[in-house]
């Protein structure tokens, strides 16, 4: 009995007493609020919206053409003896392009010249001729009434005066086929030099100094701006698009994002292509005729949601996105992702219209973390 007694006291009493205060027994109690955890508080996040998308846009490739294009040659053929222009030069009309060497040019006028004068003699000779066998016929007819002449030797006078009319009318149609000839070779004159048929740029030159111009063949070309972009739509756009309506024109080379203004449309559809053609107008110092160009054109669409691919966290296999709850508090969401559509990507499941995402500073972000300022 006595050692049971002790065995109570030295050893299951202190034991039993040392479970008692690990366990708090002898410890105040502290309700659940007071031991609430801090939450951390993040601070330089960008905060967006899940966006909606109704309308989407397609993209259509397209080339730049000039309003007006124009392939200089010349109506002579000679030596180039001048060149004013460069390519890619601007030029405004009636400005000197280049010049043709103008003396062969200017022997032909010479010549056609003295083909008139030339004219005009044989016409005086002719008239002079004329004027003798009149007389010549004249008094014959005369002595025929009379009957002082045979018929036979009447004839033969009437027939050399109608052979002299006949050179007198062909003396005077010669003069003026030498006239008309003298005014065609005197205009070639003016197309030894070679002016600026509108304000526009020399987007080639064919010819350098000292080469030889041929008629027919082009010696520079010229465009005109504005440019228009020509893209081919599909025929389900006809009658969507319609004459100043605004497109939105990407070009790569320079880089530069235009709004264009629907100038013309195509109204019939390509059979082989199923497709129509538009041209729109932009405008741009450094823009030339076929650059590639990138036109955009909106088109319903069924709901879309849209998030930023900024606003998507990977890890390993892990697809989600930092969530922003009602009481503004952070939450890490997996999502499911669909087509990527510019800078956004399609959400297929995981997130709703209007909640509030991280877009930025998503390696600040932790669970349950609250957003600072």
């Amino acid at each position: 009995m006595r050692t049971a007694f002790k065995y109570l006291v030295f050893l299951v009493l202190p034991i039993a007493v040392v479970i008692l205060w690990l366990a708090g027994a002898f410890h105040p109690k502290i309700s659940a609020k007071e031991i609430e955890t801090e939450r951390k508080v993040v601070k330089g996040l960008e905060i967006g919206e899940v966006q909606v998308l109704s309308r989407t846009k397609l993209s259509f490739a397209g080339t730049l053409v000039p309003s007006d294009r124009a392939e200089i040659s010349t109506r002579v053929m000679g030596f180039v003896s001048y060149v004013g222009v460069r390519e890619g030069q601007f030029v405004k009309k009636g400005e000197l392009l280049l010049r043709i060497d103008p003396r062969d040019t200017k022997a032909q006028v010479e010549a056609a010249r003295q083909g008139v004068i030339q004219a005009q003699k044989n016409y005086k000779a002719a008239l002079a001729n004329f004027e003798a066998v009149k007389k010549t016929y004249e008094r014959y007819k005369k002595l025929l009434e009379e009957k002082a002449i045979t018929q036979h030797e009447f004839d033969m006078v009437e027939a050399k005066f109608r052979a002299a009319k006949a050179q007198l009318e062909a003396a005077k149609s010669a003069i003026e086929m030498a006239r008309q000839k003298l005014r065609a070779v005197s205009s070639n004159v003016s197309y030894t030099e070679v002016r600026a048929p509108f304000d526009g740029y020399v987007v080639r030159k064919e010819v350098d100094l000292g080469d030889i111009a041929r008629p027919g063949y082009p010696l520079l070309v010229m465009e005109k701006p504005p440019y228009r972009v020509q893209v081919s739509l599909p025929e389900r756009f006809l009658g969507r698009i319609k004459v100043g309506d605004r497109i939105e024109v990407y070009i790569p080379s320079v880089k530069r994002k235009i709004t264009a203004k629907v100038i013309e449309i195509e109204p019939s559809v390509d059979p082989s292509s199923r497709t129509f053609r538009i041209k729109a107008e932009v405008r741009g110092k450094d823009l030339r005729g076929g650059m590639f160009a990138r036109a955009f054109v909106e088109e319903p669409t069924k709901k879309t949601l849209l998030i930023p691919r900024s606003a998507v966290y990977k890890r390993w296999d892990f697809t989600g996105v930092w969530v922003v709850k009602p009481d503004n508090t952070l939450e890490l969401r997996f999502v499911r992702l669909g087509r990527k559509i510019g800078d956004k990507v399609e959400v297929l499941s995981g997130l709703s219209e209007g909640e509030k995402i991280v877009v930025r500073g998503l390696e600040k972000a932790c669970e349950g973390c609250k957003i600072g300022g």
